[in-house]
């Protein structure tokens, strides 16, 4: 893959790459229900539009500071039922109560165990000849932890 459309940025490891990014949500439990696979140079908020997001009502979805946008939560909080609680930054225009954001940190460090685990299962390179060839490899690796984790 190649070309400006996979040319993205990893803001947590500060890195250029190649490649896809990999939106997963994942149950307080740290099961996967749900990814969307895009190229790497769309943004994170472009990403979160592509998942269908079929959350039971009163459901809280807990996402990082790069999925701020504050048009976005609003239209999901109206709209599903649920709640969508993002990490904030520390200049942001609305910024989380004490309690509020411990809270989110809690939830926020089992999402992040579920994905480094994912990942450990992905090895160092995978070998596709198409990039839907690549998407399916990757379905398939969260397919694979998500009955390893159920106990399958």
């Amino acid at each position: 893959m190649t070309g400006k459309a996979y040319h993205g940025r990893c803001a947590s490891k500060r890195r250029w790459f190649y490649g896809l990014k990999v939106q997963v949500v994942a149950t307080s439990d740290g099961l996967p229900v749900e990814f969307y696979i895009h190229a790497g140079a769309e943004s994170e908020q472009t990403g979160r539009r592509g998942l269908l997001l079929d959350l039971p009502a009163g459901s809280v979805l807990y996402t990082d500071a790069g999925y701020t946008d504050y048009l976005a939560e609003d239209l999901f909080n109206e709209a599903s039922g649920s709640q969508q609680q993002t990490a904030r930054r520390k200049d942001s225009k609305r910024p989380h109560h004490p309690a509020q954001r411990l809270l989110i940190q809690y939830f926020r460090k089992s999402i992040e165990t579920c994905f480094s685990q994912l990942t450990a299962r992905f090895p160092k390179q995978i070998h596709a000849v198409t990039a839907a060839g690549f998407a399916l490899k990757i379905a398939l690796f969260i397919f694979a932890h998500t009955l390893d984790q159920v106990g399958l």
